[in-house]
């Protein structure tokens, strides 16, 4: 009888900035071993992008083997986040500052731990149902589903960890002379890297506040009471026991999309964390998918905005950006960029829509005719183009080859894409390490933090200047150089063929039955 297929199950939440990275790894591993069958088990939103993810990218493309889809029990990480009661979402987003950054600090346990004790158990035993459905080789781990850790590591399986996160965020607590405390800026600080000498005090005392709010938060104690009584002997899991607080269980190890030389400087890098640099899915030519948008690029050079899937953006804010694009163009215009070389606006803006504008995305009338207004000319003329939406994805778009500049909101995935797109940044954090982000991109000489003096929000002058630093300044060759430099150094598909290739390495033969 033929040995019965190798497997590969993963465990996800489907919210974008963790599924990616699976979605990624899974279209290289079926490339890399088509006889190997991949199974995925994740919420509903995931599904149609599971299925799809063995289509042909280009003419040429070889065929692959689809994955398998699970659906699993439960909301989403972000999801269980996003309920009244989560004191995380009414603090993740204050503008840093002492008060702001503390009340964020303590109320990180709803963060890292979002699910009612019956949500985590039902979860817990679905995921043990779909592990005894696929009898999978190996199990890959979403880092921040704490049900998945929980499951995993109470299972003793044969299982890794595969995350969209840094190597800060797993290899600053091992580093020598306590420099978690004073080196590398605590989550949601906006603090900058290489920390002053007079803000590493503050530094210090944030990351007590961080310690103190994880350690004493109750609601981890009767978590763990619950599953003792439903589960029997299990030991809850979350992301703080993978190397934010305290070192993982040994012989546990994490994959991050990253790598040393696009990251904070390290002394070490723990043997449980294996950097595999940008983990960025595979997405089709621009061309491809959107032709009539692959001709306005090429009009001319354009500037990209997009502050990911959790910002939408009200009136004001709206406005605030728009009239800093206008200062910008004014100011391009005036240097003699006109013509074949005169700046294109793309923008995704999802808008919050208040009572008396409609349910209609696609129409800015009303009040929004404030915004519009501002970039009239552009919008008549078609050279600014704000939808709520892209047929293409982000990366098919950066890789045009006519983008200039991408402004996002400091997300892994939009700073990693633009980095190996080799375009330079502006990053405009709004929550938790966003703002790392953006000091990433200031380290390397690839961009900029560009809401440095209104923090979470923006500044039509700060903005404005930073497009012209950036994008039209004296320095704007050395910006485009260095970015061009290291997306040389880091190939769009080099962090999923990694992550790939760590995954299958753990499976092991399995013999003719």
């Amino acid at each position: 009888m033929a040995a019965s297929p190798r497997k590969v199950l993963f465990l996800s939440s489907s919210d974008y900035g963790q599924a990616n990275v699976v979605l990624a790894t899974t279209h290289a591993m079926l490339h890399a071993a088509p006889d190997v069958e991949v199974h995925i088990a994740s919420q509903s939103r995931m599904e149609d992008a599971v299925r799809r993810i063995h289509e042909p990218l280009s003419p040429d493309s070889p065929p692959l083997k689809p994955a398998h889809w699970h659906l699993l029990a439960g909301l989403s990480h972000f999801d269980a986040v996003d309920r009244e009661g989560n004191t995380a979402m009414t603090t993740y987003d204050l503008p840093p500052g002492l008060l702001n950054t503390c009340r964020t600090l303590l109320s990180f346990s709803g963060l890292l731990r979002p699910y009612s004790p019956e949500e985590f158990v039902e979860i817990y035993r679905d995921m043990q149902r779909i592990y005894d459905e696929v009898k999978p080789d190996v199990v890959v781990v979403d880092d921040l589903f704490p049900v998945a850790l929980t499951w995993a590591n109470s299972a003793e399986v044969n299982w890794i960890v595969l995350a969209p996160n840094v190597i800060k965020d797993f290899a600053a607590v091992v580093q020598p002379n306590l420099a978690v405390l004073w080196k590398y800026p605590v989550i949601s600080s906006a603090i900058p890297y290489p920390i002053p000498w007079h803000l590493r005090p503050l530094n210090v005392f944030f990351n007590l506040v961080f310690a103190f709010g994880i350690m004493t938060n109750k609601g981890k104690g009767r978590l763990q009471d619950h599953l003792h009584k439903e589960l029997g002997p299990v030991k809850l899991m979350e992301l703080s026991d993978l190397g934010i607080l305290t070192p993982p269980p040994e012989g546990i190890r994490v994959l991050v999309a990253n790598s040393p030389d696009i990251d904070f400087h390290f002394d070490s890098i723990p043997e449980y964390t294996t950097a595999c640099g940008p983990i960025i899915r595979a997405a089709a030519p621009i061309a491809t998918v959107d032709p009539e948008m692959a001709a306005w690029l090429r009009r001319g050079p354009t500037i990209y905005i997009n502050l990911g899937t959790h910002i939408e953006y009200d009136l004001e804010r709206a406005k605030e950006m728009a009239y800093a694009f206008r200062e910008f163009l004014d100011r391009a215009a005036e240097a003699g960029f006109v013509g074949e070389d005169k700046f294109q606006i793309l923008w995704k803006m999802p808008r919050l829509l208040e009572e008396g504008d409609g349910e209609d995305q696609t129409k800015f009338d009303g009040r929004w005719t404030e915004f519009t207004d501002i970039l009239l000319n552009e919008l008549i003329e078609d050279r600014a183009r704000i939808t709520q939406w892209f047929t293409a994805e982000p990366k098919s778009i950066l890789e045009s080859g006519h983008v200039v500049c991408s402004v996002h909101h400091g997300g892994s995935n939009s700073f990693h894409e633009a980095l190996c797109a080799g375009i330079p940044q502006l990053t405009l954090p709004a929550w938790y390490d966003c703002y790392d982000f953006g000091w990433r991109a200031e380290l390397l000489g690839i961009g900029r933090l560009a809401n440095k003096k209104t923090r979470a929000y923006v500044n039509r002058r700060e903005l404005a200047g930073y497009l012209e630093e950036v994008v039209i300044g004296p320095k704007v060759e050395e910006f485009r150089q260095k970015a061009k430099a290291i997306s040389k150094r880091h190939p769009e598909r080099e962090g999923r063929e990694n992550a790939a290739k760590e995954i299958l390495a753990l499976i092991k033969d399995r013999k003719t039955t």
